[in-house]
């Protein structure tokens, strides 16, 4: 199946880019995009479910369910090497940091030589808090 780009699409995906750093749910989603759009023709919450699930599939945005619940958040994948590196996720604002690769290396080295167990680097994100949500 070819690929196409509807208004609704790129009304998502520019909104995802603008806040590439941040999570949001699917309904933080469609009122962002409202807020953002000076035409008020938005994408129904269904749509934006579906073009998520797809953009999902297709490995351009994570998917992080909150661990004190149930909820996803999912969140655009910005950079062009994110399989190489592990990634920071705060539990406090929701925004993912970009693990350096030779930090990200030098840990899943050592992890490898003291237990021979080898990470899924796609899939791993370390939970905590950043020094902004520190600080408060």
């Amino acid at each position: 199946m070819s690929a196409y780009h509807t208004e609704q699409k790129k009304m998502l995906e520019d909104f995802l880019y603008r806040n590439r750093d941040k999570g949001f749910t699917i309904d933080e989603i469609t009122e962002g995009i409202a807020c953002e759009s000076p035409c008020g023709a938005i994408p129904a919450r269904s749509t934006v479910y579906r073009l998520v699930a797809r953009l999902v599939e297709e490995g351009k945005v994570r998917k992080f369910v909150k661990p004190e619940s149930r909820k996803a958040s999912y969140q655009l994948v910005a950079c062009e090497h994110c399989d190489a590196h592990l990634h920071l996720k705060c539990v406090g604002c929701g925004r993912l940091f970009h693990m350096d690769e030779s930090v990200s290396d030098e840990l899943l080295d050592r992890i490898r030589s003291c237990s021979n167990f080898s990470v899924d680097e796609e899939e791993t994100v370390l939970y905590g808090k950043c020094a902004g949500c520190n600080r408060k």
